[in-house]
C-alpha cells in the first residue's frame, strides 16, 4: 500500500435527535422545528444498574412561562406525602376541613375527609383535580413554596387550585389529619399566605382569552398568577423520586423508603387498576393521561411496559414527565416534553388541537426516544 494511502472513512453516528426525529412520522417531527409548538424535550437514558445518566436535550427554555396543567400535581402531592409522614402519618392517614371550600374545584359530593393514598389513586390514574386542591389547603400557600424553594426551586410556583379559579388563592381553610384509625394527628388552622407571581419575567402570551360569560379579552393573557414549573426542575422532580442518589442529599423528597416505592406504584396504576375509585375502562384507557408512547389510542399498553409519572393539559399546553422502563430492555429513561397547539391563539375557548397534534406528537415521540435508547444499548 502507498505510504499516503488513507483508511476507509469511518461515517459518523447521527445524533441522538436526528435519529428520534428520523423515526417519527415526518409531519410530527416537523413540530419539533417549528417555533410555532415551543417544543421542549428532556431525556435522560442509562443501562438499568448504571448510576450515570446520559443527557439530550432540545429547545429547553426554562425562564419563558408555559402552562405545566396537571405536572404541578406531582410536587404537591409528594409534599403532602412528606408533611403526613412528618406528622407520624400513613398513606392511609386522612386529610380533612372543619370550614367550607373557599374556591377551585370541589363538588358537593366531595367527602369532607379523604385518605391520603385515595387521593393520590385518583390524581395519577386519571388526573382527577380535588385531591390537588385538598393539598393545597392542607399545606398552605407560604410553606409551599418555602419547601419548593429549600428543594432547590425557587422559581418554581404552586400559586393557584385546580379548575375554577379563584382570585383569594392566598387563602387557606382549616381542618386536619387524622391517623388510619381516627385519633387526630394535627389540626391546621385558617391561614391567608403571601401572594406570589411568576419569578422569571413577562408571563404575558396569546391573542386572547375567552371568560366564562362568553366575553373575549383581546391580547395577551398574563399568566403571572397561575402556576408554572419549568420542564427542567418537573423533570428533577421526578428523577429525585425516582433515583434519589442522583440529586444532592437537600434535593431529596423526605418520604420514608416504604412510602416512597408505594407512590411509586400509584404513579404506575393504570386507571382500569385501581378498585377505589373504580374507573370505566371504556371511558379511562390506558392512555387516557399517558401520552408517550400509548396517548394516540385506545388500546391497553403492553403488559411488559411501565411508565411511571404525570401529564399536563391546560390552554393548548400539553406536557409529560415519565419515568419509562420495560421488562425485555435494558435500558430505562427518564423523558419530558412540552409543545403548544393552539392555532387560534384564544385561551379558554377549548379549540386546540390536541387530538389531531398535540397525542400523536408526544406518542410518536416517546416511540422514537425510546427505540433510539435501546439502540444504545
Amino acid at each position: 500500500m502507498p505510504l499516503l494511502a488513507c483508511a476507509p472513512a469511518v461515517q459518523a453516528k447521527p445524533s441522538f435527535w436526528v435519529q428520534v426525529f428520523a423515526a417519527m412520522p415526518t409531519a410530527l417531527a416537523d413540530l419539533a422545528h417549528n417555533p410555532e409548538y415551543r417544543v421542549q424535550i428532556l431525556c435522560q437514558y442509562r443501562s438499568t444498574g448504571s448510576s450515570h445518566w446520559h443527557t439530550r436535550h432540545w429547545q429547553l427554555q426554562p425562564r419563558r412561562w408555559f402552562s405545566i396543567g396537571s405536572v404541578a400535581k406531582v410536587p404537591m402531592a409528594l409534599l403532602a406525602c412528606e408533611r403526613v409522614a412528618a406528622l407520624g402519618g400513613s398513606l392511609q392517614s386522612t386529610l380533612g376541613f372543619t370550614q367550607m371550600p373557599i374556591g377551585g374545584e370541589w363538588p358537593e359530593t366531595e367527602p369532607a375527609f379523604e385518605s391520603l393514598e385515595r387521593s393520590l389513586i385518583r390524581t395519577f390514574t386519571v388526573s382527577e383535580n380535588v385531591p390537588f386542591n385538598r393539598w393545597y389547603d392542607f399545606l398552605g400557600v407560604d410553606a409551599i413554596a418555602e419547601r419548593l424553594a429549600a428543594l432547590g426551586y425557587p422559581s418554581s410556583r404552586l400559586i393557584s387550585r385546580m379548575s375554577a379559579p379563584v382570585h383569594d388563592n392566598t387563602h387557606t381553610r382549616a381542618g386536619r389529619v387524622n391517623a388510619e384509625h381516627g385519633d387526630v394527628l394535627f389540626e391546621f388552622p385558617e391561614r391567608v399566605g403571601q401572594e406570589r407571581r411568576f419569578a422569571l419575567g413577562d408571563a404575558r402570551t396569546g391573542k386572547g382569552f375567552l371568560q366564562d360569560d362568553g366575553h373575549l379579552l383581546n391580547g395577551p393573557h398574563d399568566f403571572s398568577k397561575a402556576n408554572f414549573i419549568a420542564l427542567t426542575d418537573a423533570h428533577r422532580m421526578l428523577r429525585a423520586l425516582i433515583d434519589p442518589g442522583s440529586v444532592a442529599e437537600s434535593q431529596r423528597w423526605a418520604i420514608p423508603e416504604d412510602m416512597r416505592l408505594a407512590v411509586l406504584r400509584i404513579m404506575a396504576m393504570m386507571p382500569r387498576e385501581s378498585s377505589d375509585p373504580i374507573y370505566p375502562e371504556a371511558d379511562y384507557y390506558d392512555g387516557y393521561a399517558r401520552f408517550f408512547l400509548i396517548g394516540d389510542s385506545h388500546e391497553r399498553k403492553p403488559d411488559a411496559l411501565q411508565l411511571t409519572g404525570k401529564v399536563g393539559e391546560a390552554y393548548g399546553f400539553l406536557s409529560d414527565i415519565e419515568y419509562i422502563r420495560a421488562q425485555d430492555s435494558p435500558m430505562e429513561c427518564l423523558l419530558s416534553a412540552n409543545l403548544y397547539v393552539n392555532a387560534d391563539g384564544i385561551f379558554n375557548d377549548d379549540i386546540y388541537e390536541y387530538e389531531t397534534l398535540g397525542y400523536p406528537f408526544l406518542a410518536a415521540l416517546g416511540k422514537a426516544v425510546w427505540h433510539v435508547v435501546n439502540a444504545e444499548a
